[in-house]
């Protein structure tokens, strides 16, 4: 389930991927894993940046977020 959700992340066709080798859909889940951990460490700094100029978590949050 994990690995299906990182192969849609990489933005590969899950459908051709079934058909792959193990080797190729480890290699998309890899790329899915790095795209989504690198969108939650934006969202982190985002965050953060935004905490120190609003000093409000909340706001800081949701503006992160748009």
């Amino acid at each position: 389930m994990l690995k299906q959700f990182f192969i849609i992340c990489s933005g590969a066709d899950a459908d051709i991927l079934e058909h792959c080798s193990k080797g190729e859909q480890n290699k998309y889940t890899g790329i899915g894993a790095t795209v989504f951990f690198t969108a939650v460490m934006a969202f982190i700094a985002g965050s953060f940046a935004l905490y120190t100029v609003f000093d409000n978590l909340y706001s800081s949050i949701f503006f992160s977020l748009i």
